[in-house]
């Protein structure tokens, strides 16, 4: 019975170290393209963009509803401290007149529902609809900028984790080295081989590449948290990332980017519904010189008055027109053609701004893509350099501070190389940014 016992113990301590392991397995990687889509989802500032594109078409609904006729209703209760009378003059001449007579009850009730419908207003429904609808251009226009402003965040957070990933693996290639190269140089030393302090200086060497690698280590957890906090993952969540630092090319004239630039830049965009907000607010301020007309129906109906129990219906062409302003209505649209001079104004402002960020941007790709030649080349070299030098280390035809720089070398070269990748694939995204063309991965406009 004991040993059944100790059967069922051991059974199910393993199902427990089994549980275990299971919640330790990472979940599937994350791409690039789903930890974008989840910044986008998850992100208070999409959530704001988003909220203010729905606040837009409510907006443009409103205004539409100025357009359709508007039901008023009125109720209106008198209370009077008497009946009120009405006398009646004697029509014979007699010194007698007429009794009077109740004109009513002391409580009063007047019910009247009406019905208007705007006729001419001097266009000022029809701009003041076509402004609300460029606010939801302009909502839809910023939703986007706040995308790709995002989209860029997380290209930078993402890649900022796979560099950190290449940094740390360089730091751990470089302590595997020189503690290969501590241990030849400890039985060169007690062999009598090299001096102690030979040995000494890869000690110190070695004990210099684990601070790095410490120090590499601190630096990918940190890249790691500012990805999570973009993504708004709980800390505990595991984080492994399926893509990779490689090269892809991107060839594309700077005359493309321009013009491309031109054509979708969220900026340049709302620069354009600047101007024709201006022009419909120069349409607004005129609407004021004409009469504004409508159509009024009536219903109304009287409880304890003169007229009780009577349903009065009635038609009324109703016109009002502003003659004399002393000049308020000429100076609004004085105004507002200023408005509109100071929005082209701003527009050209904002091409010069968005065609000088493409043409840094441009050349900072230019020059990463350069800077990952050299530092390939960079990386051959060293990587040869280390292998001979170790070799005549090994032979006793190089002394122990050569190996020592050779590896130095053979590191910084490496992370130059990483760090030269990473910044092209930044630079990428970030032209795309500044022609305002920047989408997930796989879904590039032309």
């Amino acid at each position: 019975m004991f040993r059944w016992a100790k059967v069922l113990c051991f059974l199910w301590m393993c199902a427990l170290s089994t549980g275990v392991l299971a919640e330790e397995v990472p979940q599937e990687g994350l791409g690039l393209a789903d930890a974008i889509r989840t910044v986008l989802t998850e992100s208070p500032l999409s959530q704001i963009a988003g909220a203010e594109v729905v606040a837009a078409e409510d907006g443009r609904k409103s205004a539409r509803g100025q357009f359709l006729p508007r039901l008023r209703a009125e109720l209106d209760y008198t209370h009077l401290n008497k009946v009120p009378e009405i006398s009646v003059p004697n029509e014979t001449g007699g010194s007698q007149s007429q009794p009077p007579f109740p004109a009513g009850d002391t409580e009063q009730f007047n019910v009247k529902a009406s019905l208007e419908q705007p006729l001419f207003t001097g266009l000022a429904l029809l701009t003041q609809y076509r402004v609300a609808r460029l606010g939801t251009q302009t909502a839809d226009l910023q939703q986007e900028a706040t995308r790709q402003d995002l989209i860029l965040r997380a290209y930078e957070a993402y890649y900022g984790v796979l560099l950190a990933e290449r940094f740390l693996d360089v730091a751990e290639q470089a302590v595997t080295q020189l503690t290969s190269q501590a241990e030849v140089a400890r039985q060169f030393y007690e062999t009598g081989m090299t001096p102690k302090n030979e040995y000494l200086k890869v000690l110190v060497q070695l004990a210099d590449r684990k601070r790095a690698r410490i120090v590499a280590n601190y630096d990918l957890d940190f890249a790691r948290s500012r990805l999570r906090t973009l993504l708004r993952w709980d800390a505990r969540r595991p984080l492994r990332l399926t893509e990779e630092l490689v090269y892809r090319p991107y060839e594309v004239s700077l005359e493309e980017c321009v013009d491309t630039s031109f054509l979708y830049h969220p900026d340049i965009l709302l620069a354009g519904v600047d101007i024709e907000r201006a022009q419909k607010a120069i349409t607004g301020a005129r609407s004021r010189y004409y009469p504004q007309i409508s159509l009024v129906g009536g219903l109304s109906r009287e409880e304890g008055g003169f007229a009780e129990g009577d349903e009065i219906l009635s038609a009324t062409i109703h016109a009002e027109w502003l003659v004399w302003e002393w000049g308020t209505n000429y100076y609004e649209v004085r105004r507002e053609k200023s408005r509109l001079l100071q929005a082209r104004a701003r527009k050209t402002q904002t091409q010069d701004l968005v065609e000088l960020g493409v043409r840094e941007a441009f050349i900072a790709l230019q020059g990463a893509r350069e800077a990952i030649e050299v530092a390939r080349v960079g990386v051959d070299q060293a990587e040869e350099n280390y292998r001979i030098t170790d070799e005549q280390f090994k032979e006793s035809m190089a002394t122990s501070q050569e190996v020592l720089d050779a590896q130095t070398g053979l590191s910084r070269a490496r992370v130059n190389y990483y760090e030269a990748l990473n910044t092209y694939i930044i630079a990428i995204a970030r032209l795309e940014r500044a022609m305002g063309v920047l989408n997930e991965p796989g879904d590039r406009k032309s």
